[in-house]
């Protein structure tokens, strides 16, 4: 694989293993701290890594983590959309995660998620119009 090439797959598959694992099976070794769910937890970080991993070498065909404006096609409508998908977050995980099997600590990560598409979407907005360079 030369430097310039990127394959996807292997992450993606391995994150939809491990979410797998995690959602539906929902089985871990109590691991050194000797409690089951903190493990989950733990394998279910590993997941959803290797998914935004396998999602963003197939999104942008390089390897990489951070997705730099450079690489966006669209920056003003990208910003607009990824402010808007983080503010639905928000809202989703404050007024449905009550009724939603999911344990406290898994809204806090959701909220830091969303958080994070917010920052990067005000970002991105700011670069097209206040903060751009004539």
């Amino acid at each position: 694989m030369s430097r310039g090439t990127s394959t996807w797959w292997p992450f993606f598959g391995i994150g939809i293993v491990i979410m797998f694992e995690v959602l539906i099976v929902g089985w871990a070794p109590p691991g050194p701290w000797d409690d089951e769910s903190f493990t989950l937890g733990v394998f279910g970080l590993i997941g959803l890594f290797s998914l935004y991993v396998g999602w963003f070498r197939w999104k942008f065909g390089t390897n990489g983590l951070i997705p730099w404006l450079s690489l966006w096609n669209d920056v003003s409508r990208s910003g607009r959309l990824l402010c808007a998908s983080g503010v639905m977050m928000i809202l989703f995980t404050w007024f449905v995660g009550e009724w939603l099997a999911i344990p406290p600590a898994g809204g806090l990560i959701l909220n830091l998620i969303a958080s994070l598409l917010v920052l990067q979407g005000t970002y991105a907005m700011l670069t097209t119009g206040l903060l751009n360079e004539p």
